[in-house]
């Protein structure tokens, strides 16, 4: 195939058509799509932040909830962080978060973390604690689960849990 470059201003009236152009990367932003453009879902990225949660004013409780349905061929865990209102103070008492998946080839749940989010009294009020993604990958029919670990005997439990996990999925 021949090149060719051409210079200058041109003021092109009429309708053209281009076959086969190919952008370079990066060169197309957010500021230039038409607000109004119409872009169908299924051409998208989703993001979701997907939260669960347990009151304020009531201790924090073993728990295990699923929370979301992957429903797109490929998708990743982008974070998940946690935060305790009140934190456990005055004791031992505690308590762990997992982020696990499971999906019909794999029933059973398996943690996608590093290690779980532990929580105590070493911890201040609304401290947010991050965890460590260790398998972000994800796929269609996969499901999320939360899990929620208690222990120690002293003290005061925590109470007002939230958990937040972004996922991010290609829309097909």
């Amino acid at each position: 195939m021949s090149s060719s470059k051409v210079e200058g201003n041109f003021l092109l009236r009429g309708i053209w058509q281009f076959l086969n152009i190919v952008l370079p990367a990066g060169c197309v932003k957010a500021e230039h799509v038409e607000t109004a453009a119409g872009i169908e879902a299924s051409k998208l990225e989703h993001q979701h932040a997907i939260e669960y949660n347990q009151p304020d004013g009531s201790d924090v409780v073993a728990a295990i909830v699923p929370v979301h349905i992957v429903r797109g061929s490929t998708a990743e865990i982008i974070d998940i962080e946690v935060v305790c209102i009140d934190a456990p103070s005055g004791g031992d008492l505690a308590f762990t978060v997992d982020l696990k998946k499971a999906n019909a080839g794999s029933p059973a749940p398996a943690t996608v973390l590093s290690s779980v989010i532990s929580y105590s009294s070493t911890q201040s009020d609304c401290e947010v604690e991050a965890g460590v993604v260790a398998d972000a990958d994800l796929a269609d029919g996969d499901t999320l689960l939360v899990v929620v670990a208690v222990s120690g005997s002293t003290g005061v439990q925590g109470q007002g849990l939230i958990v937040t996990v972004n996922v991010r999925e290609d829309a097909d």
